[in-house]
């Protein structure tokens, strides 16, 4: 969106493709929203949104993950940062206790068909499907 074109913004369905100007004002009775009036709009009643507080984990996985395909302009953008010392072992931590958790979990799932006398593996389905000719 421009200042010149307030409430009218240019898509693109691809970085290659030419971009369509689309008007995004209110219409009443085939009317646009006078340009002063959206400016004022946008000026009094646009807040900022404040920054996410980002996770230990989800910090550290942007800055594995992500930034290494992140275009070299950007990179040097905050969301791409290394995690502090502290946010990597409270990400390690988190990894662990999520792998011990379904460690925990497989086993009691394991037990629990055991109880029920099913064996895992060798019963795939209690009645054998018919083959469709």
């Amino acid at each position: 969106m421009t200042q010149e074109k307030p409430g009218v913004v240019q898509c693109k369905k691809g970085p290659d493709d030419e971009s369509i100007d689309k008007d995004l004002r209110r219409k009443v009775d085939g009317v646009l929203t006078d340009v002063v009036k959206a400016i004022r709009m946008l000026d009094h009643f646009l807040d900022d949104l404040p920054p996410l507080a980002e996770k230990a984990e989800k910090i550290a996985e942007l800055h594995k993950n992500i930034r290494p395909y992140v275009p070299d302009e950007f990179q040097a953008n905050s969301i791409y940062a290394a995690p502090s010392k502290e946010q990597g072992e409270d990400a390690k931590a988190a990894q662990q206790a999520r792998r011990e958790h379904r460690a925990a979990m497989a086993v009691a799932a394991k037990a629990n068909q055991v109880r029920r006398g099913r064996h895992g593996e060798d019963e795939g389905h209690p009645v054998p499907k018919k083959s469709r000719k």
